[in-house]
């Protein structure tokens, strides 16, 4: 950026064009493709400032109507429901949401054709699909009017991070269903015209691919990241390993897996900027991120009920997650358990004022456990430091098919040796407490899942979580 002959920044075109996108493009766009959008984002823009009570009335008002129309138009609900003894008006208050059993993908899987509502016409919704990562591969329904409320919330809780519509991003992302196939990170018209996105596939990363990927960060600039964490970390190593220093970011949103131990500070050396966290799905979009103050994850709680219910065999103050999706009518997900594990802290405050709840560490995917035959579940960030201090060790990642074996695979750094593995077999000792067998193989490499992700603990066994005991 330049300065003009009064001293004061002269914009660079793109600059310019990214006003013009954020206050004439994107929203002529936005009013015929999704046609809502504003509205919900002038309502969540109020409603993060609203009285707690007040948002919980908001809360309750939506359930209410989404379990009315469940009721009558869902045959899945309605029989649970009148399975379980209640009808909608049961359900007085937060709490008496947990006399409704939890919905699980496999029922989703089991019962997809009862779980379309019949008041919402065909024209009305959307298919839409996971990427199954975890062995779980769903397709559900959306409304199209959810659609525009989930992107309302997406760049609400993108404004804590200060990227605004209009800005240029560098985006790091594994899905071919978000990004398309297009692998040249060069943006196509819809980048440069709307989305402002400088995208990087992260299926299938290779140290060539990271480079044309810095020559067009340096011809862009852009302010911000949105990235899987993982992806973001390799990304900031690749900088670091091949000594460049002039990319940067003001902020760094990352996603769609753990930010393991020790992680955010290599981003923010690296990059020079603050990371948010940022917690969602694409069965319900953005559930939770981190504000300004990352004092915690503020939940989307205008759109979303978030509950963590305790289940036997988890560690201590941890418990499955469960979203309740207070806007989708198409296929409504009530209870459903995404398949994560978290700790929610109702003392939790933030200085920020915003009143949407906090929730903790999340503690990451069922399949990011080992497990033990005595039942005992070891949360895959205690042992991200496991290696750490190791220099003769690049990269670590925990294989297990059943309790009684966990197999260790190892990168081999300089002067890896037999000591190597003597001591990699001390630090796990107090974790597997002769309970399991551990086998160490070497690789040249450990590849990300074909979504992108890197999964720190691989677990290819049956990973769902245990009922809660009193189901």
């Amino acid at each position: 950026m330049k300065n003009n002959s009064k001293g004061s920044p002269t914009p660079m075109p793109f600059e310019l064009t990214g006003a013009v996108v954020r206050h004439l493009i994107h929203p002529l766009w936005a009013k015929l493709a999704h046609p809502t959008y504003a509205r919900y984002l002038r309502e969540f823009e109020r409603d993060q400032y609203l009285h707690p009570d007040d948002l919980r009335k908001l809360q309750m008002l939506r359930l209410r109507k989404q379990l009315i129309d469940a009721y009558r138009y869902v045959p899945f609900y309605r029989h649970r429901m009148t399975e379980a003894g209640l009808t909608p008006l049961d359900i007085q208050t937060h709490e008496d949401l947990r006399l409704l059993p939890v919905l699980t993908k496999r029922n989703i899987q089991d019962h997809h054709d009862l779980l379309v509502s019949s008041n919402v016409p065909p024209r009305k919704r959307e298919q839409n699909q996971t990427g199954g990562s975890t062995g779980s591969p769903l397709q559900f329904y959306v409304d199209r009017e959810r659609f525009d409320s989930r992107m309302a919330s997406t760049v609400r809780h993108n404004a804590w991070a200060g990227l605004r519509i209009g800005d240029w991003h560098a985006q790091l992302w594994g899905s071919r269903y978000d990004l398309g196939d297009e692998p040249d990170p060069a943006p196509l018209w819809r980048q440069q015209f709307l989305y402002r996105n400088i995208c990087l596939h992260t299926a299938d990363v290779t140290e060539e691919s990271m480079m044309r990927y810095v020559d067009v960060l340096r011809k862009y600039r852009p302010r911000s990241m949105v990235s899987y964490a993982q992806s973001a970390v390799r990304f900031a190593e690749f900088c670091t390993a091949n000594n460049i220093r002039d990319i940067t970011f003001d902020s760094m949103i990352v996603s769609a897996e753990m930010l393991l131990p020790g992680k955010r500070q290599i981003l923010e050396e690296t990059f020079r900027g603050k990371v948010f966290n940022r917690y969602g799905c694409r069965e319900v979009s953005v559930i939770a991120s981190e504000c300004e103050f990352h004092s915690g994850l503020h939940v989307n709680a205008d759109a979303l009920i978030v509950e963590v219910e305790a289940a036997p065999n988890l560690p201590s103050g941890m418990g499955r997650v469960l979203v309740t999706d207070l806007l989708n009518r198409s296929m409504p997900l009530i209870r459903y358990e995404i398949g994560d594990l978290a700790s929610l802290d109702t003392d939790m405050r933030c200085p920020c004022g915003r009143s949407l709840p906090l929730i903790g560490n999340i503690q990451g995917r069922t399949s990011d456990f080992l497990r033990l035959p005595s039942g005992r579940m070891i949360a895959g960030p205690s042992l991200a430091l496991l290696a750490a201090d190791m220099r003769d060790v690049r990269q670590v990642q925990f294989i297990q098919s059943n309790p009684e074996h966990v197999t260790l695979k190892v990168v081999a750094g300089n002067g890896y040796s037999q000591r190597t593995e003597e001591e990699l077999r001390r630090r796990m000792q107090p974790y597997l407490e002769k309970e399991s067998r551990l086998t160490i193989v070497t690789a040249d490499s450990i590849p990300s899942e074909p979504s992108g992700k890197y999964r720190f603990v691989k677990n290819t066994e049956d990973t769902e979580v245990p009922a809660a005991a009193s189901r």
